[in-house]
């Protein structure tokens, strides 16, 4: 598949994971400083931009997006079953997606994340599309 522009994968990210559904999460594409789960929130993450060399040949530039999804508060109740299926949506979701492709390279156990500071029960997963223009 071919490279997407690093101004576009936030973008493209959002489009593949919009909600089809009423009970889809909506996707925030930027950074807020507050939500109302359930949401996807996406974010670049550390190291922003990686340069990979294969067989001698020019670098394969990769962008390291994290798609954040945020079940609910934390507190006693279905949180991580709510988290297990916003998962299966968002890999369900990218590996579908005709345009681009999203290799996984991370998946952090379920967490505290506070926002606004309230605390939020979620789980992070990072992909690494191909770029160009970084």
């Amino acid at each position: 598949m071919p490279a997407l522009p690093l101004t576009q994968v936030r973008a493209a990210a959002a489009s593949a994971l919009a909600p089809q559904a009423d009970t889809d999460p909506p996707v925030l594409a930027d950074i807020v400083d507050s939500i109302t789960p359930p949401v996807l929130l996406l974010e670049w993450n550390d190291p922003w931009i990686t340069t990979e060399t294969i067989a001698g040949a020019a670098g394969i530039l990769q962008a390291t997006l994290n798609v954040i999804c945020i079940a609910g508060r934390v507190e006693p109740g279905p949180g991580v079953d709510a988290l297990e299926q916003m998962m299966v949506l968002v890999l369900g979701r990218l590996a579908a997606d005709p345009a681009t492709s999203w290799p996984l390279t991370q998946a952090q156990a379920p967490r505290r994340f506070d926002w606004a500071g309230i605390p939020y029960l979620g789980v992070r997963l990072s992909f690494q599309p191909q770029v160009i223009g970084a």
